[in-house]
């Protein structure tokens, strides 16, 4: 299999889908899970809605992303971008709310505006935690991946996987699991690895 380009090429369209989707999510998570735990505002108006989509099965929203979008790559997109994305925002949002209160209230006698205390108090605080949180809905992205592209493809590993099935080819379908497996241990490792070169004083903290 790994002698055929066009399996190379059905992992490279499987990296590329996740990549993306998971990139739009995290931009947009991060400042909306921020923002939910500093402004009661936004909190209340964006929380409930959060939630409620976060309980909706998202292999269940697939035929209406068809409906709506057609076959193409965006029906793939939106499954993995609502795999992540509202789960991703309520873990950053806790881990924020979660930040000791002494260390405003330092600031704040020393007359720190509320972007200031944003900047120079919350993001440091939050980064190795958003890091460890941005790895994990990883793992979950690549979860949704077979489900996006089970239905109506013709690149990807998942499309790998429902031809093999078609065919009664099950050597081939452990080979997609093993590569899925690989993947995702060596992605995991370089980011624990980019996280103790990236935050070295959380590492202290740690021990």
């Amino acid at each position: 299999m790994f002698r055929s380009p066009l399996f190379l090429q059905d992992i490279g369209f499987s990296v590329a889908r996740i990549l993306a989707a998971f990139t739009v999510a995290a931009i947009l998570a991060i400042p909306l899970g921020i923002a939910m735990s500093s402004f009661r505002v936004v909190e209340a108006a964006v929380e409930p809605l959060v939630d409620f989509i976060r309980y909706v099965p998202v292999p269940a929203l697939l035929p209406m992303f068809i409906v709506w979008t057609g076959i193409g790559e965006t029906s793939k997109f939106l499954v993995l971008f609502f795999g992540t994305f509202f789960q991703l925002v309520l873990l950053i949002m806790d881990d924020a709310k979660n930040v000791p209160g002494e260390y405003f209230d330092l600031v704040r006698t020393l007359g720190a505006s509320t972007p200031q205390m944003m900047r120079d108090v919350l993001l440091p605080y939050l980064m190795p935690q958003i890091y460890d949180r941005l790895r994990i809905t990883l793992g979950w992205c690549w979860t949704y991946l077979i489900i996006a592209e089970l239905i109506a493809t013709d690149r990807g590993l998942g499309h790998t996987i429902k031809e093999a099935q078609r065919f009664g080819a099950t050597s081939q379908i452990f080979v997609c699991f093993i590569v899925l497996g690989v993947i995702g241990l060596c992605t995991d490792y370089i980011a624990k690895f980019g996280y103790s070169v990236l935050f070295p004083y959380a590492e202290r903290k740690a021990r």
